[in-house]
């Protein structure tokens, strides 16, 4: 049993109810399926903390070292490991800048 646990920041929860909400326009079955796919994702990283690619601090300046992030398609899960917690910090659509 892992000793870490995954915590979403409140910004990826409002960005996992954006996504839910623009996919449900279309169909909510899809929706639901996709946040739920989102969020097993993430968790994942309880047992995987070093998934995914760290983000270049020479490129991100903005970011404090050791933001990581992975591809849930078609979106970007953001994360970063502070002692025994993964936090998620954004849930994001690739194609979005």
């Amino acid at each position: 049993m892992s000793k870490y646990t995954v915590e979403f920041s409140h910004r990826a929860n409002e960005q996992l109810r954006s996504i839910f909400s623009y996919i449900a326009e279309d169909n909510a079955d899809v929706a639901l399926k996709m946040v739920d796919r989102l969020e097993v994702r993430a968790r994942w990283l309880v047992d995987a903390r070093l998934i995914g690619v760290e983000l270049p601090q020479n490129e991100y300046p903005f970011l404090r070292p050791g933001y990581r992030y992975f591809v849930s398609s078609p979106f970007l899960i953001f994360c970063r490991v502070i002692e025994k917690t993964v936090y998620i910090t954004h849930v994001i659509h690739a194609k979005r800048n």
